[in-house]
């Protein structure tokens, strides 16, 4: 029984490697899928261009090299998925090799992205164009003394060859432009949020929040330089940072800290920790880190703070695991930490915030989301996938007296992409209600 016991966690974790192995094979297998549909539209495309046999052979090979090339990163994710499922070089490589690597990382997400766009909206926008055409030719009939035959233009057949061209092309410049926009945008979002019983000495008390920095390849330290410089400038009573620092790995926070280490506020710089710091294993290596720039990383704590006479009390608390578990979770933390004063919240996902309002906090603040991230606008309604685990997707929100904030971070997971999510620092103002 005894042996039986000792090799137990083995066989589990040998049963979760098993699992990741699968999952990433049989993810391998669909991107791979996708890719040989999107070379069987492409070649057919370059075939109807009514090229000389010598240019339709140069462009088919140019089309095959470019594909395989820019599928290389593939192959290593595939060979990795068995060799060590646990690893994910292409997104966080050690350091010394990033820059090498960083230009087909983003060829790569660039590309596999606006492949799976191109793959799923294809069918679609041939059924339409099959159905455009039947009711066309339905309503245009012809007589017993018309011709049947209908003399086809090779101007409009150059025409329409040109429309689909860009049609199919839209998918991979969206998914460009989306890597564009993950670093550039909009950045400060100015918000007023009124708060019941407000002392008069927290009128106008001014919050700056950053969230979802990501440290990693794909956010380097002079960009996470430049957000703390333009957060800096906003002259903040308070800086909220809450949580996901860091992308893939615990060497990212000394850049990440080296960047923010210049950050000041007028009453303190205040952190909670995200579902990445806790999955790379960096709360400690962050903690300290804190401690050294003079920053305050609250884990299930609090930090009351005179203002005038009047009481503001900063919380914190990490990411809470697991669905059902983490109500309860919030709730023993909150019932252990004085809430005394005008309280905040710092939690990084915002799912929790109906407990949060249960117990009167008057300001949630959270990130998480990314605002979708990759999102889809029609009018008020937002497709993001981020949309299955919350509907607190990003912005403003209120339940009785209590509010929360949703910012929409600074970096990326997973692409390194950002479409109709631009990133955010968050300028929040208290106001009397």
């Amino acid at each position: 029984m005894d042996h039986l016991q000792s090799i137990a966690p083995l066989l589990a974790q040998a049963d979760r490697t098993l699992t990741l192995i699968g999952a990433r094979v049989v993810f391998s297998l669909l991107l791979v899928a996708v890719q040989l549909y999107v070379l069987r539209a492409m070649l057919r495309v370059v075939r109807s261009m009514l090229l000389s046999k010598s240019q339709e052979k140069a462009l088919i090979t140019t089309t095959v090299v470019f594909i395989t090339i820019v599928n290389l990163p593939l192959a290593f994710f595939i060979v990795e998925s068995v060799v060590r499922p646990r690893e994910l070089l292409l997104y966080g490589p050690p350091l010394a090799y990033e820059p090498m690597i960083r230009p087909f990382a983003y060829l790569f997400f660039v590309w596999t992205l606006g492949s799976l766009v191109f793959a799923a909206a294809s069918p679609i926008v041939m059924a339409c164009f099959a159905v455009v055409q039947f009711f066309r030719r339905k309503m245009s009939g012809t007589t017993d003394d018309q011709s049947t035959v209908e003399v086809f233009d090779l101007s409009r057949r150059r025409f329409l060859q040109m429309a689909l061209t860009a049609v199919a092309s839209m998918p991979f410049a969206i998914s460009a432009y989306g890597a564009v926009a993950a670093r550039t945008g909009k950045v400060v979002e100015k918000v007023i949020v009124p708060i019941s019983d407000l002392p008069p000495q927290l009128d106008g008390l001014t919050i700056v929040q950053l969230s979802d920095i990501h440290a990693g390849m794909f956010m380097r330290e002079s960009q996470m330089a430049e957000y703390a410089r333009i957060a800096g400038d906003l002259k903040p009573d308070i800086i909220a940072l809450t949580g996901d620092f860091v992308a893939t790995a615990s060497d990212q926070v000394e850049p990440l800290m080296k960047a923010l280490s210049v950050l000041t506020a007028r009453y303190g710089v205040f952190g909670c920790l995200g579902n990445h710091d806790l999955f790379t294993r960096s709360e400690e290596v962050i903690s300290r880190r804190f401690a050294a720039a003079g920053f305050k990383l609250l884990r299930n704590k609090n930090e009351l703070i005179d203002v005038d006479g009047a009481k503001l009390n900063v919380i914190g608390v990490d990411y809470f695991f697991g669905t059902r578990a983490t109500s309860s979770a919030l709730d023993q933390v909150l019932r252990e930490v004085s809430l005394e004063g005008t309280t905040i919240l710092l939690q990084h996902a915002p799912q929790l915030f109906p407990q949060a309002a249960k117990f009167g906090i008057d300001l949630t603040l959270s990130g998480h989301t990314h605002g979708g991230q990759i999102a889809l606008t029609f009018g008020d309604v937002i497709i993001a996938p981020a949309r299955l685990s919350t509907m607190f997707l990003a912005g403003l929100f209120k339940i009785g007296d209590s509010h929360l904030y949703v910012n929409r971070g600074l970096g990326t997971t997973g692409p390194p992409i950002r479409i109709n999510a631009p990133p955010e620092i968050t300028h929040i103002t208290l106001k009397t209600a």
